[in-house]
């Protein structure tokens, strides 16, 4: 239900704010309150971590299937509709809420279609937390490619023996891991069909890159997911970040935020 309600809220002509229930409730509440979010979609299980104070709809996964259909006539979203929500830590160690937009996601998707060779044979493994915006990086431009997305169960999320093996056995192809997890399995012997493992979240520590694609990304949640991307084609004593996405443009500044010379 996690990319059927995406996409579901999505086509609505809604946005959505997704909560990874692995976190404090403490902060998934100043999220909802924050936020003013008004339809809370969840499980019998757990509703409850949400506080009857928000006062919003609640629509049980289960009861989805039932829901009569809806003959509305939607229009397509324009580029600058609200996509999605996103919180990051904050700078003041607040919760700080990003929005991204369609025309965000659509120009991220635009070069992770090219840049990873997406089409209708790639198999993606969404291994990030939901919460998270690496989340998206494997299930948007996999979906709209033609693609498969694999959801990886919270169970073998840190046994990477078992999370190989899935990976072995379902043929995952595309897959973004969050860097030290992703360091530790990319040094795995084993891996039969994966093409393209991305790390990102923190700083990389050097290591021999394994026999398939390796990139170590960089990017803050406002610049959509990532902005800077390197493959990692030997052992480098500081591995870099890379340059910008195809698309986007990097410049160094100064604290003023004045161009700083080459």
């Amino acid at each position: 239900y996690m990319v059927i309600c995406s996409l579901g809220i999505l086509k609505a002509g809604g946005a959505y704010l997704p909560l990874d229930p692995t976190y404090p409730p403490e902060r998934l509440n100043l999220l909802m309150e924050d936020s003013d979010a008004k339809v809370l979609i969840t499980t019998p299980e757990l509703s409850s971590i949400i506080e009857e104070k928000h006062g919003c709809m609640r629509i049980m996964t289960n009861e989805i299937p039932s829901i009569q259909d809806s003959g509305a006539a939607l229009p397509p979203p324009e580029r600058n509709d609200l996509f999605v929500m996103l919180y990051t830590s904050g700078s003041t160690g607040l919760p700080k809420g990003v929005m991204l937009e369609h025309g965000n996601l659509a120009a991220f998707c635009d070069w992770a279609r090219r840049y990873y060779e997406i089409d209708e044979n790639t198999v993606s493994a969404v291994y990030a937390s939901y919460g998270f915006d690496a989340h998206m990086t494997d299930m948007y431009p996999s979906l709209t490619g033609g693609g498969t997305v694999h959801i990886i169960d919270e169970s073998i999320r840190l046994d990477l023996i078992r999370l190989q093996a899935y990976f072995n056995e379902n043929k995952i192809t595309h897959t973004l891991i969050t860097t030290q997890v992703g360091r530790q399995f990319a040094q795995l012997e084993g891996t039969k069909t994966l093409k393209y493992l991305t790390v990102g979240g923190e700083k990389l520590v050097p290591l021999d890159p394994p026999p398939y694609n390796f990139y170590n990304a960089y990017g803050p949640t406002e610049c959509t997911i990532m902005s800077n991307i390197a493959k990692v084609d030997r052992w480098y004593d500081d591995v870099p970040i890379g340059p910008a996405l195809s698309n986007l443009k990097l410049y160094v500044v100064d604290k003023n935020g004045k161009l700083l010379p080459a």
